[in-house]
């Protein structure tokens, strides 16, 4: 299925949109963190709350993505085929910034402007801060959420062919344990940050050895920002994915 010439789509790099979106978030910090009912304890509760929500709703739309939007769907059709291309060559650019952080803003804006708006027509009687604090934070999750994907595959420093060669070798291996350490072996040989590979070993971000068993046979651990929702979302969307991908291949002549 081919995409159609008019089919709308969103710049894939824009440094205004970064730039909105850093500010939003800057305002509806400060707008959140000013109210009388807010504390560091529900804040933190806000941040894993938020962080499970965001992470579950990236998982929900990259199933849509892999499996349900068309081509020529305006705007999700465009990003449905550049997650389609992206199995074909699995790498990402974790040092293309402004790309990143714009998949990322074009999420994060409308969320923090809900929160700045919900922020100055409510009080503590009628929207708690919890729920402000945890929309903030999957407002920021969505900002990083590319960012944190990308230096799960780390691109930039390895060819999408020797790449893709060395995740069809590890999809051949038959238990699970051994591809999780071939993935261990594959991703020690590239320059994460040092404190990019803490936040990933603690699971805070992403992990490059959980998320790329998505990248064998593409039925589960579709989320992307930190995978603390895929045991869960893995029981609706692996066997939904299954049926969707079996259809694909009768499809094809």
């Amino acid at each position: 299925m081919g995409a159609s010439v008019s089919t709308l789509e969103l710049p894939k790099s824009s440094k205004a949109t970064v730039a909105a979106a850093i500010a939003l978030l800057c305002v509806a910090f400060y707008l959140v963190s000013r109210r009388a009912d807010a504390t560091i304890w529900t804040a933190v509760l806000a941040f894993f709350i938020s962080g499970f929500l965001a992470d579950l709703f990236t998982a929900l739309a990259h199933f849509g993505f892999d499996y349900v939007f068309p081509y020529d769907m305006p705007i999700l059709g465009p990003v449905a085929r550049e997650f389609r291309e992206h199995h074909d060559c699995p790498t990402l650019d974790p040092s293309d910034y402004v790309v990143n952080f714009s998949k990322g803003a074009y999420c994060s804006v409308p969320v923090s402007s809900l929160v700045c708006v919900a922020s100055l027509m409510t009080d503590e009687r009628t929207l708690p801060f919890l729920v402000l604090a945890t929309l903030l934070g999957m407002s920021t999750w969505a900002f990083f959420f590319h960012q944190i994907h990308s230096y799960a595959h780390m691109g930039s420093t390895l060819q999408p062919e020797d790449f893709k060669e060395r995740v069809a070798a590890i999809s051949r291996l038959s238990n699970q344990a051994e591809q999780i350490a071939e993935f261990d072996k594959l991703f020690a040989t590239v320059p994460i940050p040092p404190w990019i590979r803490v936040l990933q070993r603690c699971r805070l971000i992403l992990n490059p050895r959980t998320h790329n068993l998505h990248h064998i046979f593409f039925l589960s651990d579709f989320s992307s920002v930190n995978g603390w929702s895929d045991p869960l979302i893995n029981l609706v969307l692996r066997p939904l994915a299954r049926r969707m991908k079996m259809r694909q291949e009768t499809a094809q002549p």
